[in-house]
């Protein structure tokens, strides 16, 4: 009988630390996808790429080295937001004209 009192209370304290755990996880890490939308969205219209790189949150990944060319844009994909959950899988792109910000694109 006192065995089976323990198991319960074995069973109810894995579940309870199990319970937290998770909690942890989905509280404790942060995701910084909005605050890339929120930088994004903030930059400044005629930056230069230099000014948009030194903007550049330390939680955002840039391939500033490979663009993909497009008659006289430059558009730059950012490859990983730390943190970030993203379910629908988003692609998200800083286009540049003439070494000038112009506009940020997101794409599914």
């Amino acid at each position: 009988m006192n065995f089976t009192i323990e198991m319960k209370q074995v069973r109810n304290f894995s579940r309870i630390v199990l319970f937290l755990c998770c909690t942890h996880l989905v509280i404790g890490c942060k995701n910084y996808y909005n605050d890339t939308i929120d930088w994004m969205d903030n930059l400044e219209p005629n930056s230069t790429i230099e000014t948009v790189k030194e903007s550049q949150p330390k939680f955002v990944h840039i391939n500033w080295n490979d663009p993909e060319k497009v008659r006289n844009e430059n558009r730059y994909y950012i490859r990983e937001i730390k943190g970030s959950y993203d379910p629908l899988g988003m692609s998200h792109i800083l286009v540049f004209i003439d070494g000038k910000f112009d506009r940020r694109e997101s794409h599914k």
